[in-house]
């Protein structure tokens, strides 16, 4: 058995027509014994969305960057939790700056209320690029010195009609990340780590590509083609070769 991981967005989905032939690809994959895992920032809601609406074929899926996994039934079988205290104070993280977006990851997807009754496993605030402010630098640095125990992620994507970048401040358990879910599907399917295929193309996928000798492709953020063992036009070339 071989556990192949691919990200999503601009990944393993870039346009309709290339999901068709990336579609044919994993369904060949998986009749030799090879486990597809769709590894996203999604949420299940959003990702699950994704994969009825094209139709994809897969085993797992990582969401919100590796903080909850689910099986093909859509059945989680792993969650890493975040404690009330620190979810309770990253609204003032923000509280000075016009964010377009907080989201917090419970186990039914992102929600953009805050509900302490609830295990919430991360949280994600969406700013864009000329709101990043000097105050709210200092304010996440002390919130990562206040709070050791967990892991501070920040990337950026580009926002189209704006022409800027939207920048994502996540949080969540220490040591969660994308390859952090690799890890323990590694162990909960007992696969050699040489038999781990991973693919993605941000520095949310940073992790994972450096741990698993992964690849990327062609559109890729330079911090990720820096570290990938090789890149590829699209997904599919990729796959073939497995």
């Amino acid at each position: 058995m071989k556990l192949f991981v691919t990200d999503y967005d601009n990944t393993l989905y870039v346009n309709d027509e290339e999901i068709k032939e990336t579609i044919e690809e994993l369904k060949r994959i998986r009749n030799k014994d090879i486990k597809v895992v769709i590894a996203t920032g999604r949420p299940i809601g959003s990702i699950k969305n994704e994969v009825l609406k094209h139709g994809i074929p897969f085993d797992y899926l990582s969401c919100a960057d590796g903080s909850l996994i689910y099986d093909d039934k859509y059945n989680l079988i792993q969650e890493y939790k975040m404690e009330n205290d620190i979810v309770s104070e990253i609204p003032k993280l923000v509280s000075n700056v016009t964010y377009e977006e907080m989201q917090y990851s419970y186990t039914t997807g992102y929600e953009k209320g805050l509900d302490l009754s609830r295990s919430i496993s991360s949280v994600n605030v969406a700013i864009f690029e000329n709101c990043i402010t000097k105050e709210l630098q200092n304010k996440w640095n002390n919130l990562k010195e206040k709070y050791p125990n967990y892991s501070f992620l920040t990337y950026k994507h580009f926002h189209t009609p704006t022409r800027s970048y939207i920048y994502f401040l996540c949080i969540k358990s220490k040591g969660v990340s994308k390859s952090k879910s690799v890890e323990f599907l590694k162990n909960y399917l007992n696969i050699k780590e040489k038999d781990i295929f991973v693919i993605g193309d941000s520095d949310n996928d940073y992790e994972m590509i450096r741990d698993y000798n992964g690849v990327c492709v062609e559109g890729a953020a330079d911090s990720i083609k820096e570290i990938s063992s090789c890149i590829y036009e699209k997904i599919s070339d990729y796959l073939k070769e497995l």
